[in-house]
């Protein structure tokens, strides 16, 4: 082995550096997505050099290095939005990571066990983990590494992104054996380990491209119209004074776009800034407009963002409720899908996966008080209710079913596929990615898209205030996207297809399981040590 047993410092310096940026460079160039295969390796090889080291905390410094570098390369881009914000939520990841990857070697080290056993389990299950709890941040989970390589992820349909990461994890292993098997005088054994890797590699590819080749188009289309109003969030969406002048332009271009044909129109994230009332939605002026656009189409329904509120009775208080001096009343305020069917009552969705910090102050449901409290990002502040009221839009005229996905939710794969109805239709995806300008950021943001449309096998139809509007198909490709940070608009037709499928009947079940036996495990190596000190 070229790397000798030493406590050379310089080297694991290396090592966990390497390590850091075959990780973090996939999230910055999408076209270098093929070192997350090679990016395990250096940390695997620094692990297996500390691992009997009298100081037990070393393998955790130097995987936090690693995972610091991750952080830093892959969501640099959040403190353009807000610097502590940003710098908060890159430590908070990299000391998860870091953690996992310690414990996967502690749990290795007391069970005598491969590493590759204690690390798939626990990585994976934290990374089903991390998209539930309070400080959920999926934006790197591994599967994620692959978004813009739609033609080899088309068994995620079957596993999700999560199944991704089982892919990536095994073929780093079979890199690492491979590797080792280089540096032996055993031609066999060197024979063995390529064949190995070359069919872990190959066989989900050639799968894909079976499923890519045979996926057939639903014959069911819906012609749509698109509005993309590229404002600023910090410096015109946001502003009181220009709200109505943005309302104003947002119908006039939706007048020049719509026509006896057109069947659904989509706006935006917070494409209505001023909040609606959902007990009283008629005392809403934005809200009236909008009936008003509707009805000089025959068939038109309506699909955008807006901010909504629902009143509490008096004397009640629900985490992360706002309260108003000026009426003297609670209520909680959200960050909705509103759709406006031609025939039906208006129908809200909920932003149930809020983005931590900004949209909703961590662990609010057991200290009331934070929810006082949340950072500004660009013109707007405040903290929203998960609280969901529909998870699914029903177009009974239309005999159609929408499944509405807003901004940070499409990091969130088994959340958006286990919300898929068994009825036609498609998924319309609505974001404001302006607040990270023109970053990395918003650029892997919208590839999430492709793979939730790979994952339900749904076309998606994506609306962005700024970033990428675009029209995907079931198999990920983009058919039809606006340029960046362009006024804009978009027209075409969609298939509405219909079923479920495996992974939006049976959700993250490599996650769950992977969870349940990293526990398991953890818990059996505790108790181990405990009676080997004994």
């Amino acid at each position: 082995m070229p790397w000798r047993d030493s406590d050379n410092r310089r080297e694991n310096l290396i090592l966990a550096l390497s390590s850091g940026l075959l990780l973090g460079l996939p999230w910055v160039f999408s076209w270098l997505a093929f070192l997350i295969f090679l990016s395990w390796i250096p940390l695997f090889l620094l692990e297996e050099r500390l691992r009997h080291r009298a100081n037990p905390y070393l393998v955790f410094n130097y995987a936090f290095l690693c995972f610091l570098a991750w952080n830093i390369l892959g969501t640099w881009w959040i403190c353009r939005a807000h610097l502590l914000g940003g710098i908060l939520i890159i430590l908070a990841n990299a000391l998860c990571q870091a953690f996992c990857f310690w414990l996967s070697s502690c749990v290795a080290t007391i069970l005598r066990l491969p590493l590759l056993l204690s690390f798939a389990l626990i990585w994976m299950g934290f990374e089903y983990f991390h998209e539930w709890w309070d400080l959920a941040w999926p934006w790197l989970n591994l599967g994620n590494a692959l978004a813009a390589i739609p033609k080899i992820i088309q068994w995620y349909e079957f596993t999700g992104a999560r199944g991704g990461t089982l892919w990536i994890i095994l073929v780093n292993v079979a890199g690492l054996n491979l590797y080792r098997a280089l540096y032996s005088h055993t031609a066999h054994r060197r024979a063995n380990a390529g064949a190995a890797w070359l069919l872990i590699v190959m066989a989900p590819v050639c799968l894909s491209w079976h499923l890519y080749r045979n996926l057939e188009n639903g014959t069911d289309t819906l012609p749509f119209a698109l509005v993309q109003p590229n404002l600023d969030p910090y410096t015109e969406k946001f502003i009181p004074a220009k709200q109505a002048q943005h309302l104003d332009r947002f119908f006039d271009t939706a007048d020049h776009l719509c026509d006896e044909n057109t069947r659904i129109l989509i706006g935006p994230e917070t494409q209505i800034v001023e909040q609606i009332d959902e007990r009283a939605l008629w005392t809403s002026p934005p809200y009236r407009r909008l009936r008003a656009f509707q009805r000089q189409f025959p068939n038109l329904s309506i699909l955008l963002g807006g901010h909504s509120f629902a009143r509490l009775n008096p004397g009640a208080t629900v985490p992360g409720s706002r309260y108003n001096a000026e009426k003297d009343i609670y209520y909680e305020a959200f960050n909705s899908a509103l759709f406006l069917p031609r025939e039906q009552e208006a129908g809200f969705y909920h932003k149930s996966k809020l983005v931590p910090l900004f949209e909703r102050m961590p662990f609010v449901q057991h200290l009331g008080f934070l929810g006082r409290f949340s950072l500004a990002l660009g013109g707007y502040q405040g903290t929203y209710s998960n609280r969901q009221a529909q998870t699914v839009f029903m177009d009974h005229e239309k005999k159609m079913s929408i499944l509405p996905i807003v901004c940070f939710e499409s990091a969130f794969g088994a959340y958006c596929a286990q919300r898929l109805p068994q009825q036609r239709g498609f998924i319309a995806m609505i974001t404001n990615d302006g607040w990270w300008k023109n970053t990395p950021g918003y650029k892997h943001h919208f590839n999430f898209s492709r793979m939730r449309a790979i994952e339900s096998r749904r076309e998606l139809i994506r609306a962005a205030n700024n970033g990428i509007s675009a029209h995907i198909d079931a198999r990920g490709r983009v058919k039809a996207q606006t340029a960046w940070w362009q006024a804009a608009t978009l027209k075409g037709t969609v298939h509405l297809r219909a079923g479920r499928t495996f992974f939006s009947r049976h959700g993250d079940f490599l996650g769950r399981a992977a969870l349940f036996c990293a526990v398991g495990l953890s818990f059996y190596a505790v108790i181990r040590r405990r009676f080997s000190n004994k």
